[in-house]
């Protein structure tokens, strides 16, 4: 008796259980990922161009020889882990009213200025709250007491405790983030004179928040495309008939 020959045919491509579900996977995931750079994306069109969103601004008008105001230290939360300085950035931000006098502004711990605040006549806020999140910042002055007498002995500019400074007959800008202890804002005129007029603001940015959308829409358009691939692809079974 004499037998067919074997013939090799393919089976009408299917796809397996497992390869959908890890196609839908990725789809899924690829979702996600676009939704949320599109999210920061459109949220940091807010920003300014160097990722700053501004808080509302605080007219300052004292007699004495400074404004001096105390900030807490900047509470991160879980995201510290990220590095402080990648989560949070805070400018300060004072615009000169009187363009006669040359404004000196500077930032210092409460532990070291405050010896020298206490030396001459400031005005201080009795109660304030400074308050800074991704792309929303906020002054919230309501009343201020004036402390002290007298002139300062010697000039801001000279002291050494300074953790950073800025002076213009403008505006003055600077830019640090208060961490670890209590921390004390002061607005002086340069050559140490009363009378100070200006507008202060805050600015806050989070560089992680800028990069996000440049990390997120790839990987989704990577996981996105790999997936529908995944779906599209089928794998063809040989089975032999006789």
């Amino acid at each position: 008796m004499e037998h067919e020959p074997v013939v090799e045919t393919t089976q009408k491509p299917k796809r397996s259980k497992k390869h959908l579900i890890f196609a839908g996977i990725l789809i899924v995931m690829g979702f996600l990922f676009l939704s949320a750079g599109s999210s920061f994306a459109y949220y940091n069109q807010s920003t300014d161009s160097e990722g700053y969103v501004y808080s509302n601004s605080y007219h300052v008008n004292t007699t004495t020889y400074a404004f001096t105001a105390y900030m807490n230290q900047f509470q991160g939360g879980i995201w510290r882990v990220f590095g402080a300085e990648n989560i949070a950035q805070i400018k300060y931000i004072v615009r000169n009213l009187n363009p006669a006098k040359e404004l000196f502004i500077g930032y210092a711990t409460t532990a070291q200025s405050e010896p020298y605040r206490q030396s001459f006549q400031c005005e201080i806020p009795t109660y304030w709250r400074w308050h800074t999140e991704p792309y929303y910042a906020e002054i919230d002055i309501t009343t201020t007491v004036i402390e002290g007498t007298g002139a300062p002995a010697v000039l801001p500019q000279t002291q050494s405790f300074w953790r950073t400074t800025a002076q213009s007959t403008d505006t003055a800008v600077m830019t640090y983030l208060p961490l670890q202890e209590q921390h004390i804002w002061f607005i002086m005129n340069s050559d140490g004179s009363p009378n100070i007029t200006a507008d202060i603001q805050i600015a806050f940015k989070s560089p992680i928040l800028t990069m996000l959308p440049l990390i997120f829409l790839p990987i989704g358009i990577i996981l996105l495309v790999a997936g529908v691939f995944l779906l599209i692809k089928k794998k063809k079974q040989p089975i032999k008939t006789e």
